[in-house]
């Protein structure tokens, strides 16, 4: 199985039914907003059906009561009284199918917004773990599953299933005995959707899963694509691709046999539906049913299976949506909250002097692997630290636990005294300034990056950010200075520029606390030196934790820490370290 196939195991030995009614429960949640316009739409829909199944009794009156006795005046008039049912229902047909497809598309607007806002919500350590092609599936291809349930699927089984309670009646009406056997092929056709359910659920499943894997492996090949082209890789993933294509291939095989199945068994029931009111007309005594009566049980029959018909190429559609609605289930609901989401000591705003505190913080990505093993140490306000150590010590951990993107399994993290499990996330990371080491840059200008698009924020802040930063030099030899287009992530601006933007982007929020993991670690000596610079110059009013793997970047740092397996290895100044000729000197001296 390809390495991008990393989709979610659904249980298939549980029970369909419950399964179903779980999902529907959830989709009529989103509809009840709308449940005035469904009532309007089912009152047309209910007049259309009318109009649409009086028209073979229409048929039967003309031929056993007016063409056997050639009244032409009663003829003339049902035959208008049967073009004006046909107008009718057009007219109640298209009306039947506006609201409902309004109503579907606005229940979709609200689904897919909720749906992308989960996502973005959702705690970093569960969207660390999903592929991107996942997700990326999950707002799209699902989305539009669910989009074809509320505006085709449940306009055909509203319709369908108003249209054969009709026809029952209207059969029981004419002839009970001729109904009751054209009835008989019912239980044939229950066996039949309920096999078809069993074999179409895990068909569609499938078909998501695949594709999933497909939009993984673009996505992860197009943000590649330099990688791809440098080292001549064309044949190797093209054959990478090949698997992941016959996958959804053999997928999507399987669930155009499954239909393919379905539809041609219908047809044959329905075979044996008229065989069996033919039959069953004949076998009676000669004049105990009428011509017109006969005739008028073959449309009804027909009328009978149409929907059937429709249902059984909608009931795909019902499964994908149902498939598509449990990849997306934990997104529609409470569940996706983040874990401790509730009532926060500090929700709106928090003086904070900037004084941090890992107080004996134990923490594994997976236990018993500690990544931090009792980790303490404080950082006072104004402080500039930095911290150091081999790969594997543990210094992003630091990073991510202070931002809330992990929680440690053991100790606290205060920041003045407050632990930050009472400060509401978006507070928090409000208060906290960060550059990360691989730099995002977004579509559009260099001022859109800088402020991400927060149009409350002035010019002259981002202005002052970008010369903060010691980016505004490169910008102002721009063609169109901060206004200037970026290109696909940043593809116009160097590494460098893009650091240097990550910083300004960082000090635009005026932070209390600014953080940065490694962002000299891939630019050359100039840009260091000038981000060294920019350190200066705003480390006198925030505290600073600088996570370096290039030594000389922390070398004027207030404090240095040297990580070593979780643990504070060595602690001081780079002069002091240096003296000690420690695992901090060997460290300097191998750079």
């Amino acid at each position: 199985m390809s390495m991008y196939f990393r989709g979610k195991d659904y249980d298939t030995t549980g029970s369909a039914r419950r399964i179903d009614e779980r999902m529907l429960r959830l989709l009529w949640l989103y509809a009840r907003p709308f449940k005035g316009l469904f009532a309007a739409a089912l009152l047309v829909m209910l007049l259309g059906t009318a109009a649409d199944l009086v028209r073979p009794y229409l048929l039967k009156i003309a031929i056993d009561e007016q063409v056997a006795v050639k009244d032409a005046t009663g003829l003339m008039r049902t035959a208008g009284i049967y073009l004006a049912t046909i107008i009718a229902g057009a007219l109640l047909a298209y009306g039947q199918a506006y609201l409902l497809q309004y109503i579907g598309q606005q229940i979709i607007f609200d689904i897919r917004q909720k749906v992308f806002r989960r996502l973005i919500d959702q705690p970093y350590q569960e969207a660390a773990e999903q592929s991107v092609g996942r997700m990326v599936t999950r707002v799209t291809n699902d989305i539009e599953a669910l989009r074809d349930l509320y505006t085709d699927v449940l306009v055909a089984f509203a319709s369908d299933s108003i249209v054969l309670v009709g026809i029952i009646i209207a059969m029981l009406v004419m002839d009970w005995q001729l109904a009751l056997v054209s009835f008989t092929v019912i239980p044939l056709m229950f066996v039949l959707a309920t096999t078809y359910q069993k074999f179409a659920r895990q068909a569609y499943r499938l078909v998501r899963e695949r594709t999933a894997a497909i939009n993984t492996f673009i996505q992860e090949t197009l943000n590649g694509i330099l990688v791809v082209k440098a080292f001549a890789r064309f044949s190797r993933t093209e054959q990478e691709y090949d698997v992941l294509n016959r996958d959804y291939l053999g997928a999507g095989l399987k669930e155009m046999r499954s239909f393919a199945i379905f539809r041609p068994l219908v047809e044959v029931i329905y075979t044996i539906a008229i065989i069996l009111v033919l039959w069953s007309s004949g076998w009676q005594k000669a004049g105990s049913v009428d011509v017109g009566v006969v005739i008028a049980f073959l449309r009804y029959v027909e009328k009978f299976f149409g929907p059937i018909k429709d249902l059984s190429e909608k009931y795909n559609l019902l499964q994908s949506a149902v498939a598509a609605a449990e990849r997306v289930y934990d997104l529609l609901t409470d569940k996706a909250s983040v874990k401790d989401q509730g009532k926060y000591k500090y929700e709106s705003e928090v003086a904070i002097s900037g004084r941090i505190t890992f107080e004996n913080v134990w923490f594994a990505y997976q236990e018993p692997e500690w990544v931090l093993r009792g980790l303490s140490f404080e950082i006072a306000p104004g402080e500039f630290v930095g911290i150091a150590g081999l790969s594997g010590s543990g210094k992003t951990t630091i990073l991510r636990l202070l931002l809330r993107f992990y929680e440690p399994q053991r100790g606290r993290i205060t920041i003045d005294g407050i632990d930050i499990k009472d400060i509401h996330p978006i507070l928090l990371r409000k208060k906290i300034g960060a550059v990360f080491q691989e730099v995002h840059v977004f579509k559009g200008t260099v001022a859109d990056n800088i402020s991400l698009y927060d149009t409350a924020m002035a010019t002259e802040q981002i202005i002052w950010a970008a010369r903060m930063a010691n980016l505004d030099r490169f910008v102002e030899e721009l063609p169109h200075k901060y206004d200037t287009e970026v290109g696909y992530q940043g593809a116009l601006l160097s590494a460098g520029q893009r650091q240097l933007l990550s910083l300004a982007r960082a000090l635009a929020v005026r932070p209390d606390i600014l953080v940065l993991d490694e962002a000299t670690s891939s630019v050359d000596s100039q840009t260091e030196a000038l981000i060294q610079n920019a350190l200066e110059k705003i480390g006198q009013k925030r505290s600073m934790l600088v996570i370096a793997h290039r030594l000389s970047t922390i070398r004027r740092a207030d404090k240095i820490l040297i990580l070593h397996k979780g643990r504070v290895a060595e602690e001081g100044t780079h002069e002091t370290l240096m003296a000690r000729r420690g695992f901090y000197y060997r460290l300097y001296c191998s750079q």
